[in-house]
């Protein structure tokens, strides 16, 4: 057998097993109870070894062929319902002693097969009852007790249909609430799995929102958090999902879900920050997104629907944890943040660090190479700094230094890479940018530097080497803008100083990479 076939027949061969033991009490109270009121007859000696005989066949089917065990189960209950009528017939009919394992058979396969399964049985046992009545009635076989009339028959199994009747409802509506935990229990894992295969803030906000909108039954759903006296999240109408960034304004209903950290449900929005978030909701739910007594923001999902409508409070804490899930992913991807820029960032000026620089340089010299695009590189350097630091101390080379970072980074665009190299030296790796280009901005640069610096005058040399007009892959590239650098230097300081050095072949592999023009050299 598949193991497939193992994984669907096991459920049912489990309450097989569970029936097989309440099939074993049966024949006991068959034995035992008539003995001790005196209705014993040998007709039930007969009953409850065929019983047992059953039971025994049972049990060999469930352990070799348990595949079979759903289609066993819905018969076997049938047979049992025979079983226990006809002993209760033997021992008096309505008047009989074991009249109570009529409702314990019904009972138990109620509980442990299904609610639906139990309707069935007892429909077939009141059938058995009214027909052993009859049969009793007729004088087909001598019963120990008087026949009760007709009408009492009739109460007595609408009686035991109405108890088997409540008994399934119970059932069912115990099922279901097992279902829907284990359908929350299911989506909550689900959506841990997907949070931690997310790394970036967005993206993790972006999965609570469409699990609340796809898993949770939400019409609407966003997540705001609050960084810098602004709100920033994401946002899903159940069809588009969109980045939010709202200045900070009134918001009582935030707060107030954000000091008690519980969930705040509402029929209407009167919170200016959530009304602008998602306009004209009607219930709502409001949970606080934090972790650890660390308040990060609010989830708000939009329940839809009139002044009646009901939200179901297994949904609410569906929504509250998977918020306490997001917060967790989203502390982490910040810690994971933080250990990315110390890895990756200079601890002084906040630029990128030779680590860093040197990956980002691999990279865009094989982008160049690939694409036959310009690769410029600056290495610029403070002129004196030696004097800097012997005349003002280290503090106020430290505070240069950063003020130099920050004019590198204001006159270099968002996708250059600036970075420390070491000391007093910085680099600027402009992609897409060729040698007339990059020596402009390397005057720029210089001259920001010379206005900018405020606490004592710093001059800047800079040198400029572009690939593949220079060099043709990365490591040369460096030698070529710093040799650039020392010629300036050597030429008075102050000035941009740009490689005329030739590109040598690259050999790899046994393969000669022959220098080429690139576009806009």
């Amino acid at each position: 057998m598949s193991a497939r076939s193992r994984s669907q027949a096991s459920p049912a061969g489990d309450r097989l097993f569970v029936l097989q033991g309440i099939r074993l009490l049966v024949v006991a109270a068959m034995l035992v109870v008539p003995a001790i009121t005196g209705d014993f007859t040998s007709g039930l000696v007969g009953l409850a070894f065929v019983t047992l005989m059953l039971a025994a066949a049972i049990e060999v089917a469930r352990r070799f062929v348990p595949e079979h065990s759903r289609a066993l189960l819905s018969w076997s209950v049938l047979v049992d319902g025979v079983v226990v009528v006809l002993a209760v017939a033997l021992t008096g009919g309505y008047r009989s002693p074991l009249l109570f394992l009529v409702f314990l058979d019904v009972v138990a396969v109620t509980l442990v097969a299904s609610y639906r399964t139990g309707i069935k049985l007892a429909l077939w046992c009141a059938l058995l009852l009214l027909l052993a009545h009859a049969a009793a009635d007729a004088q087909v076989f001598e019963s120990k007790s008087p026949v009760v009339s007709d009408r009492v028959a009739i109460v007595g199994a609408a009686t035991f249909l109405l108890f088997a009747a409540c008994t399934a409802l119970f059932s069912s509506v115990n099922e279901r609430s097992l279902r829907n935990n284990r359908t929350q229990l299911e989506s909550l894992v689900t959506l841990g799995g997907e949070l931690e295969r997310t790394r970036r803030a967005d993206d993790i906000m972006s999965t609570l929102v469409a699990h609340a909108c796809s898993r949770l039954g939400f019409v609407r759903a966003a997540v705001l958090v609050r960084r810098d006296g602004h709100w920033e999240g994401v946002g899903d109408d159940g069809v588009t999902e969109m980045l939010i960034e709202i200045p900070d304004r009134s918001a009582p209903l935030v707060w107030e879900t954000l000091n008690t950290a519980s969930p705040r449900l509402v029929r209407a929005l009167d919170d200016d920050l959530l009304d602008d978030v998602l306009p004209g909701a009607t219930n709502v739910v409001v949970v606080p997104v934090g972790a650890d007594g660390e308040d990060l923001g609010v989830a708000v999902g939009e329940w839809g629907g009139d002044n009646e409508a009901r939200i179901p409070m297994l949904t609410v804490q569906a929504f509250l944890q998977a918020a306490t899930q997001t917060a967790l992913a989203l502390r982490n991807a910040a810690l994971l943040d933080e250990v990315e820029r110390l890895a990756t960032r200079d601890s002084l000026t906040g630029l990128a660090n030779r680590r860093l620089f040197d990956e980002s340089l691999r990279r865009e010299a094989a982008r160049s190479a690939r694409l036959d695009a310009p690769l410029s590189l600056l290495v610029i350097d403070v002129d004196h700094f030696k004097q800097v630091n012997d005349t003002y101390g280290h503090q106020s080379g430290d505070a240069v230094l950063r003020e130099v970072a920050d004019s590198i980074v204001a006159n270099t665009k968002s996708f250059d890479v600036a970075a420390r190299y070491g000391g007093d030296e910085f680099v600027v790796l402009l992609p897409n940018c060729a040698g007339p280009d990059a020596v402009r901005v390397a005057d720029r640069v210089r001259a920001h530097i010379s206005e900018s610096v405020h606490l004592l005058p710093v001059t800047m040399s800079a040198g400029v080497a572009t690939m593949p007009v220079n060099a043709l892959d990365g490591e040369r590239l460096v030698a070529a803008a710093d040799a650039a650098l020392y010629d300036a230097k050597r030429n008075g300081r102050d000035c941009t100083w740009a490689s005329t050095r030739a590109p040598e072949p690259v050999i790899e592999e046994g393969r000669t990479w022959k220098p080429t023009l690139a576009r806009g050299a």
